[in-house]
């Protein structure tokens, strides 16, 4: 079998944070269809879809790379997928709070021990610092799993 020539990182990263960042805003259309986007403790749900999206980019490269993924590869995978995507999601909530619905950051002013402080520039800077220091934690502990050791045994000789 032989490693697929065009497969970069940065075009795993790219497409799984660009559909990572889809079922970002896919959960955020669900939670304000239901009148739940002011329930700010479901936001926990995102990094499952984050997690899932960093899983589905290194499984991908790991498949389709063979015996050319080394770890900080599939880290970087990982990590790019990760800013791909809160960057991208992070700025249609910056969109949403500044354009779409100012109203509903007058809600999270009200509601938020720190609201009085808070702003659509600081709320995305917020989600920004916060989504990419889990997705890149996630990604160092998938990388634990799908990590090719370059030692070998030397039993097996």
């Amino acid at each position: 079998m032989r490693a697929n020539q065009h497969l970069t990182i940065e075009r795993v990263g790219i497409k799984y944070g660009l559909l990572t960042c889809a079922g970002l805003i896919g959960y955020f259309l669900l939670m304000k269809a239901f009148n739940l986007e002011h329930n700010l403790e479901l936001r926990a749900f995102n990094l499952i879809i984050l997690g899932s999206g960093v899983l589905a980019a290194v499984k991908y490269f790991k498949h389709h790379a063979f015996h050319s993924m080394t770890y900080l590869r599939g880290l970087g995978a990982g990590m790019l997928t990760s800013i791909i995507a809160v960057i991208s999601f992070s700025l249609l909530v910056f969109i949403y709070l500044s354009f779409i619905q100012p109203q509903f950051m007058e809600v999270i002013r009200n509601n938020e021990p720190f609201g009085l402080y808070l702003n659509p520039y600081n709320v995305t800077a917020i989600i920004v610092f916060e989504g990419l220091a889990s997705g890149f934690l996630l990604s160092f502990a998938m990388m634990q799993y799908y990590k090719t050791s370059h030692f070998t045994n030397p039993v097996d000789k």
